[in-house]
């Protein structure tokens, strides 16, 4: 397990190092995206709950890598940790749980090339291997990025 989290960090660290960023926001579910350039053959990204309390800081960081890139679409899958910080302050398991990501980044407007329409869908597990659910995002991002999306 502690293989699986050094190498998410070293594929997401020397990500950020070399790439431009996409924010992005799932307002149906309150979550913050970053991600390193989503036009890359890979990626990362970190999500953030935004609507909860402190105590309850759930985070995700993911690996992805797009299948299929065309101009004005991509498809993409990836595998991830849910993670709490805060949870070791109350004696918790820092690990959520683990999930794995599909997903499209649409580009649906031209002069609009940087904004792109995303929907995921995420099979997770919770940490135990018990339990989980299949989870669907919606949400909007911008890619911080040249038009032929090339850093």
């Amino acid at each position: 397990m502690k293989r699986i989290l050094v190498i998410l960090m070293c594929l997401i660290s020397q990500e950020v190092l070399i790439a431009q960023v996409a924010i992005g926001y799932y307002p149906f579910q309150s979550i913050l995206s970053i991600s390193t350039n989503t036009d890359k053959r890979l990626f990362a990204d970190l999500k953030l709950e935004t609507n909860n309390f402190i105590s309850n800081f759930n985070t995700e960081i993911s690996a992805k890598v797009n299948i299929k890139r065309l101009e004005r679409i991509n498809y993409y899958t990836g595998i991830g940790i849910s993670v709490n910080p805060v949870n070791s302050y109350s004696d918790l398991p820092i690990i959520n749980g683990y999930f794995i990501d599909f997903g499209i980044r649409a580009k649906p407007f031209e002069k609009l090339y940087n904004l792109q329409v995303v929907f995921e869908i995420s099979p997770y597990i919770n940490q135990d291997i018990d339990g989980g659910n299949l989870r669907t995002r919606l949400g909007l991002a911008w890619n911080f990025t040249n038009k032929s999306g090339k850093t």
